[in-house]
């Protein structure tokens, strides 16, 4: 049974929301002078890392989707090694090394970012040309010597559709609105944002989609 959520939806809120603030807390607490013992840390980490990764229940004969997701990315595993080597630091007391290893501020992450550069990353390579409203959103997010500036939500997915050689217009007219909320298309399908959640209209009635399931049915 299909969820909600793709699964690049999913790993970029868990990589975008949820494992900043788990490094920036692990390495905050690594560097407290009161720390104590470094082996309390591997426990911290040891229960993080099987709430991610633990396929044990795969072979009891039970399907988790998202640990097998989780597993296979390469972001998610590199926050997880990122933590494994703050402890190491640490253990050996090796404040510079620690210091090197300081995270990004988890203010300066979000699940719009994360979903961004994933699309991005999905392009061909070969694909060197970029429209203008995929530079305007490059440069709203990497101002500032990457300070974290984010792109609003909108942007995000006006990126992804002129990404994906979908159309993404206002819509004109009549129901142009949507509970006060501006109404755009994207390709054939309309749809508005309520925050940070995108509502397509499917048949009569408004549903909340993931981009990537809005994507295949254009």
């Amino acid at each position: 049974k299909k969820g909600l959520m793709s699964g690049d939806d999913f790993v970029s809120l868990v990589e975008g929301e949820v494992l900043p603030a788990w490094s920036y807390a692990l390495h905050c607490a690594l560097k407290r002078k009161d720390r104590g013992d470094t082996h309390d840390f591997k426990g911290f980490y040891i229960a993080w890392k099987g709430q991610f990764f633990d396929l044990s229940a795969n072979a009891r004969g039970k399907i988790l989707n998202p640990q097998v997701i989780l597993r296979s990315d390469p972001m998610v595993c590199r926050y997880f090694f990122g933590g494994l080597k703050m402890i190491e630091a640490a253990h050996v007391s090796n404040e510079t090394m620690l210091d090197d290893l300081r995270p990004t501020h988890p203010a300066d992450c979000n699940y719009r970012i994360s979903l961004m550069h994933r699309s991005r990353v999905r392009q061909p390579q070969d694909n060197e040309e970029s429209s203008d409203v995929n530079l305007r959103v490059r440069r709203r997010v990497h101002e500032n010597g990457n300070a974290g500036v984010a792109a609003t939500f909108q942007e995000v997915v006006e990126s992804f559709a002129n990404q994906h050689d979908i159309t993404f217009h206002p819509k004109s007219g009549s129901n142009s609105k949507r509970d006060g909320k501006p109404v755009f298309m994207f390709g054939d399908h309309p749809v508005y944002f309520d925050k940070n959640v995108l509502f397509a209209k499917r048949g009569s009635a408004w549903r909340p989609i993931s981009l990537e399931h809005l994507a295949q049915s254009c």
